[in-house]
């Protein structure tokens, strides 16, 4: 009877620390965890066959009472990949909302000298996670954010690299220096994409602000692929050495403000009145202001090229 009851109290030990352990990992753990946790192969074996496991991946199993998210198959695509496995590139941007990556297929990142392939999951073999560049996001196991943006340089394309890189710059869950250290690191390896974040972060270091907004960032692309001179972003304009207002971007000597207006432009009484006063203090110090939509910069590209064309030869 006392034997009995001390393996009910031990099985009862070991399923607390399995769902302790899964709890922490979003309703997911392997087997390996489940064994490091006192199970053994019939306990494992026994909550399988009862539904009370479920498979996701050989060796990874859902508490059946979790409920199903995107981070909870992102944390079992690591777990599946073994040890030293990170959630990457398009993944691991997504998991720290940087625009325009979806929530979609696990990528995750192993030792160039494994060999895994896992159904579901797009493995990148690389050749080195240095500690570094490996993190931990809501608990999953993730590159960091400066080794996201250096490996999505090798696939996307340069304008969208510009948006997530400004996005995380403005954000400040990342730093120019932080970019060159790294990108000193791992550019001996011959990366691909490699020198097109280096020029876009060069071009950076030194800048006093970076676009508030994706809409600022996509903007300031149109003027420059259009062979028009790069706007300063977040010009603090000045009068009497006060203040007076920050426009979105500026071409100082020509004192001309343009303001990119997103979604929230003129959301409330308040912020209509308050921009009113902000444009008669420009006015009133010279400054000329044009101001470009989502729909202008999205529908109507040529007219918003040549608005500001005209505006810096007045």
């Amino acid at each position: 009877m006392r034997q009995r009851r001390d393996a009910f109290s031990s099985t009862e030990r070991v399923e607390r620390e399995v769902e302790r352990l899964a709890a922490a990992q979003h309703g997911v753990i392997s087997r390996r965890q489940a064994v490091g946790g006192g199970a053994t192969r019939a306990f494992i074996e026994r909550r399988v066959a009862s539904g009370r496991w479920l498979t996701l991946f050989p060796r990874v199993y859902r508490m059946a009472g979790a409920p199903r998210s995107w981070r909870q198959q992102v944390m079992a695509a690591c777990l599946a990949c073994g040890d030293a496995a990170a959630a990457s590139h398009r993944c691991a941007g997504a998991l720290v909302a940087l625009p325009g990556l979806e929530k979609g297929t696990a990528e995750i990142s192993v030792p160039r000298r494994r060999h895994i392939e896992r159904r579901g999951i797009v493995v990148h073999r690389v050749a080195e996670l240095a500690r570094a560049d490996v993190t931990r996001i809501d608990g999953i196991p993730s590159t960091t954010v400066t080794r996201t943006l250096i490996d999505l340089a090798g696939i996307l394309a340069r304008d969208d690299l510009e948006e997530v890189l400004d996005d995380a710059l403005r954000r400040r869950i990342t730093s120019v220096s932080r970019l060159r250290s790294r990108i000193d690191a791992l550019s001996r390896r011959g990366r691909p994409g490699i020198g097109v974040i280096d020029a876009l972060v060069r071009a950076r270091a030194g800048v006093g602000a970076v676009p508030e907004s994706v809409l600022e960032t996509r903007l300031t692309q149109l003027l420059r692929k259009a062979g028009l001179p790069r706007p300063v972003a977040q010009y603090p304009v000045r009068d009497g050495g006060r203040v007076i207002a920050r426009v979105d971007l500026g071409y100082p000597e020509r004192r001309l403000a343009i303001e990119a207006d997103g979604y929230r432009w003129h959301s409330s009484r308040v912020s209509w009145d308050r921009d009113i006063e902000r444009r008669n203090r420009l006015t009133a110090s010279g400054w000329r202001v044009v101001h470009v939509t989502w729909s202008d910069v999205e529908d109507r590209p040529g007219e918003v090229v040549e608005r500001v064309r005209r505006a810096l030869t007045l």
